[in-house]
């Protein structure tokens, strides 16, 4: 069975937890609202990959309410929302490391939890369904308090304001770095460290994956 990407898990969720709530299967309208998509095809190309990893059956008619999730899903999904405890915690799967320094490849597979007080997390709270861990490594955003081995918040979303702090994917890596938009070179990634060069995306092309909502620190580090 492959590894779910945090888009993945965000959406499967998502589907278990409408069947759940409704006793009905949400509609791909319904699944592109969730996911902030404005194209029923995004919506389309997203279960299509569940479809192939095995997570959501292949339906056997064409209907609007026709993701089902397989047992497989199901596993996953309980065991998730089993780890919540209280209205005021929440338990964040931890997706692997990305680099805050020159990109690595990001892993996306599901290493262990994130236990953490919602008081930590802007208001309103985004929902638990779109969060993620992800460990920073290296020393590009230390002038912006991230530090190695902190533990970063990520809302999964595919856009942000300007200067937010986002996880971004370029050629199959991923990084943290601070979103800006300049007037004659357009959208680039700021490091928050002189060291470290910005990069743009005229030169690389970047997709956004989240926005950095909160950061939790160990103190082992």
């Amino acid at each position: 069975m492959e590894k779910l990407t945090p888009v993945q898990l965000k959406a499967l969720t998502f589907i278990r937890l409408a069947i759940s709530k409704s006793g009905t299967t949400p509609t791909l309208r319904e699944l592109c609202e969730h996911m902030g998509y404005s194209a029923i095809g995004s919506a389309q190309d997203l279960i299509a990959a569940l479809r192939k990893k095995g997570f959501l059956e292949e339906p056997s008619r064409q209907s609007a309410r026709s993701l089902v999730p397989t047992l497989a899903a199901k596993d996953i999904s309980q065991s998730f929302e089993d780890e919540e405890t209280d209205p005021f915690t929440f338990v964040l799967p931890c997706l692997g490391s990305v680099p805050a320094g020159n990109p690595i490849e990001a892993i996306e597979e599901r290493i262990g939890t994130l236990r953490m007080s919602t008081s930590m997390l802007p208001k309103p709270h985004p929902p638990r369904s779109a969060l993620f861990a992800l460990k920073a490594k290296g020393e590009s955003m230390i002038n912006a308090g991230i530090l190695d081995g902190d533990w970063l918040v990520v809302a999964s979303q595919n856009t942000a304001p300007v200067s937010s702090i986002v996880v971004a994917r370029l050629e199959g890596d991923a990084t943290v770095k601070r979103l800006m938009k300049d007037k004659q070179r357009g959208w680039y990634l700021k490091p928050e460290n002189p060291n470290f060069n910005p990069t743009y995306a005229e030169d690389r092309p970047f997709e956004i994956i989240g926005k950095v909502v909160a950061l939790q620190r160990s103190i082992l580090h």
